[in-house]
């Protein structure tokens, strides 16, 4: 992980947002979040999980955020710096900020 790679959020071929490190809290990268207008499409998605993530306190409420996380997944890929897609990732946006970690196997 470099400060200022570019990693980015797409939907099949249509970019979604530009996510530019800047720093870590391992395991979780932590990155400015520059949306392109296309980010309009999912931004609900997002939204869902991250207020569902806050209120998380029961088997319950878990189940409920997985099935919100689970539309993130079906719906957007992460690709790498490198331009690999991310097989397996949590990311979570809030405003100007994203944070994720994703699967290196």
């Amino acid at each position: 992980m470099r400060i200022g790679e570019r990693w980015q959020l797409r939907a099949g071929e249509q970019l979604l947002a530009d996510l530019v490190v800047t720093g870590a809290d391992q395991p979780w990268l932590l990155a400015r979040f520059v949306p392109t207008p296309e980010f309009e499409s999912v931004r609900g998605l997002f939204d869902e999980s991250l207020r569902l993530s806050e209120s998380v306190a029961d088997k319950v409420g878990w189940a409920a955020w997985q099935r919100a996380y689970d539309r993130i997944l079906d719906a957007v890929s992460l690709i790498d710096p490198d331009g690999w897609r991310v097989a397996s990732f949590l990311l979570h946006i809030d405003g100007g900020t994203a944070t994720w970690r994703w699967d290196m196997s």
